[in-house]
């Protein structure tokens, strides 16, 4: 995330702060859908030609006044936030590493009107408690890992680089 992304991130987080605490409106649905997309978008990743990985677990942290109100939605809520990110990731051509999952989750550190988005690229399943080792399948001789993902090298030459010709981004 550049300078310009931060800025502008943390200038969105001022003026809707403002404005959520001024006149106390609640968290709705469809700025969570606008947050969840805009994740995407910051959080993409090129990985090859072609190939643009973004985040497929996201956490909705929510105040307490807002937790309440839309937990008994929580589900059904989730499923279809879920279902606009896989839309939103269809139409730019995104690719996930698992399943996508939107839960909402309380804190108590955020005032009515107020919410973050946490988002995390997890293969399968929930994330692991405890970091651990992934091993490369078995017919690859050589794998890179990044955090906790591990991407197979299937080629004899793999190129790593930031300009237009790698082939790993």
């Amino acid at each position: 995330m550049g300078v310009m992304d931060r800025f502008e991130r943390r200038l969105d987080q001022i003026v809707s702060g403002t404005f959520a605490r001024a006149f106390k409106s609640e968290v709705q649905p469809v700025e969570v859908a606008a947050a969840l997309q805009r994740e995407c978008d910051d959080r993409a990743a090129i990985v090859t030609r072609g190939r643009t990985m973004v985040p497929n677990e996201f956490d909705v942290e929510l105040g307490p006044h807002d937790y309440e109100r839309l937990a008994m939605y929580a589900e059904p809520l989730g499923a279809e936030l879920a279902a606009m990110v896989g839309e939103h990731a269809d139409e730019q051509g995104y690719q996930f590493v698992g399943p996508v999952a939107v839960r909402l989750v309380l804190v108590d550190d955020l005032e009515t009107g107020m919410f973050r988005i946490l988002s995390g690229a997890v293969a399968s399943g929930p994330a692991p408690q405890a970091p651990s080792v992934t091993a490369a399948p078995a017919s690859v001789s050589a794998a890179l890992e990044v955090g906790s993902s591990t991407l197979a090298l299937t080629r004899r030459h793999t190129v790593l680089g930031r300009g237009a010709e790698p082939d790993l981004r």
